[in-house]
């Protein structure tokens, strides 16, 4: 179903409408819920265990039933799923129910597509970088007075969730590639953070992702909408040969591009005197002009670019450049996007990184953040056909660490073949000429339990534990702890 159908089905909208979301703890799916309650439905929804969207949800007065029943679906108008849910179970009970009742089926993206119809938006897309840089640019926003409706994969603890309900003509999105979910949504402008090579369970090469953002693009509004307060545009990172490509690509369509640049001062965006150690700084551009001095709470050279590509989606919106720098100064950062927890001498950082590439930033940003200290690297790999796929850039990410750690592979969408193991990921690390002599120092953990047991046996005082993986490989955190 796609968000079409939905119009035919619900021309009206959605109030009174009863709404009911299989596997709503997922981070994507419980924001829709959130925005279909809010335009009038009747919402309710069930997962198999809580997740931290299914609490968010239950604070925000929502419904969610743990396990899974026929009952769920008596009455209802819509049932609404997740793509991980139909992958594994093509025979759950309660949407086979829901096909035998004629109660129409859809994924949450189609719904995310139909309620943000009528609102001019701005999708972030990219393979890294779409929560944190949705979130900022969200930020300054409602900095500006803009008021915006925003949805993201992530939690900012500012808005107790992962969706900011307002009430201006602007909603921000964050657009997923995988399974071409974002090809569900039309928006008037798009900040297009990085294009590489990823979901290798679902895309076979480069070409065919770099196709499908192609393809993404070419489904932007570009019509000449009075409403709308900003024109056809796309905000790309220059400093990524991707998204060069992609912007190649779509020369002949009636849309403006923007790049935005740590590297070239002629950017429509971009920053110099920059600062990533023990602190993340640097002096805004716009248009090569210097706008003030920006202090980041998130470190890491990837999240100054992250900041630098909300301020050239703002400029265009135009909220005045002395509001973004001080906004991108006062934001506090996004739950589990290098999120520090200091537990008496010791570290933790919880970060959302599962893309080797994204991994060995966030190693390389602990390092440099906390200089002299002991820095021990804990991955959860996401996907068996991933990690098959980018074993030795997995094991090469893990090179600035002086320890290693490896938790048991989040399955997500996929069950075990026999494909890989983590300790496949343990050979390789110890075949880097960086861990030569240190074959001690990598460890595989198990589970979380086990994997919590051994970061409180390895803790020494001054001790930083970087946990990375987009599942709840943080559930390790808490048992590790000696305080709090």
């Amino acid at each position: 179903m796609n968000p079409g159908a939905l119009l035919k089905l619900f021309p009206d909208g959605l109030r009174g409408k009863r709404i009911h979301v299989v596997g709503a703890g997922g981070s994507g799916v419980s924001s829709v819920l959130l925005l279909a309650r809010e335009q009038g439905a009747v919402v309710t929804g069930c997962d198999i265990a809580q997740t931290t969207m299914t609490r968010v949800l239950e604070q925000q007065g929502i419904s969610i039933q743990l396990g899974h029943d026929v009952a769920h679906i008596h009455d209802v108008d819509l049932v609404v799923t997740n793509p991980a849910v139909t992958h594994l179970h093509p025979d759950h009970v309660e949407l086979q129910a829901a096909e035998a009742a004629g109660i129409p089926v859809t994924q949450w993206q189609p719904l995310l597509g139909y309620l943000m119809r009528l609102t001019p938006s701005i999708a972030i897309a990219g393979v890294h970088g779409k929560g944190s840089t949705g979130a900022l640019l969200g930020a300054l926003a409602i900095a500006a007075g803009l008021d915006p409706t925003v949805e993201l994969g992530a939690v900012v603890p500012e808005w107790r969730g992962n969706v900011r309900i307002g009430h201006g003509n602007l909603f921000i999105n964050e657009a997923d590639e995988w399974n071409y979910n974002f090809l569900n949504y039309h928006p008037r402008m798009v900040v297009l953070t990085a294009v590489e090579y990823d979901h290798p369970e679902f895309f076979p090469s480069y070409d065919v992702i770099r196709d499908a953002f192609v393809q993404f693009l070419h489904g932007m509004d570009t019509s000449s909408r009075p409403d709308a307060p900003f024109a056809p545009m796309v905000v790309y990172n220059d400093d990524i040969p991707g998204c060069r490509d992609v912007i190649a690509r779509i020369r002949d369509l009636p849309i403006a591009t923007r790049p935005f640049s740590l590297e070239r001062p002629d950017a429509a965006a971009g920053a110099a005197d920059v600062r990533a150690d023990t602190e993340t700084s640097f002096t805004l551009l716009l248009h090569g002009e210097a706008q003030g001095r920006v202090t980041l709470a998130t470190p890491g050279v990837h999240n100054i670019a992250n900041a630098v590509a909300a301020a050239a989606a703002a400029e265009t919106l135009g909220i005045p450049p002395d509001v973004i720098a001080r906004a991108l100064t006062a934001f506090p950062g996004v739950r589990r996007r290098f999120e520090i927890i200091e537990d008496g001498d010791v570290t933790f950082i919880d970060d959302y990184a599962h893309h080797p590439h994204a991994v060995a930033l966030t190693v390389a940003t602990a390092r440099k953040r906390f200089p002299g200290r002991r820095l021990i690297a804990v991955f959860q790999p996401t996907l068996f056909t991933r990690l098959h796929r980018f074993l030795e850039p997995f094991a090469a990410a893990y090179d600035e660490a002086d320890e290693a750690v490896v938790v048991e592979i989040q399955p997500s969408r996929e069950r075990d073949t026999g494909l890989i193991h983590g300790n496949d990921l343990v050979k390789a690390i110890a075949a880097r000429p960086a861990w030569q002599g240190r074959a001690s120092s990598i460890h595989y953990g198990g589970n979380f339990d086990e994997t919590a047991l051994l970061l409180r046996e390895m803790r020494q005082p001054g001790d930083v534990f970087v946990i990375m993986g987009s599942g709840p490989v943080n559930r390790v955190i808490a048992p590790a702890r000696l305080h709090g």
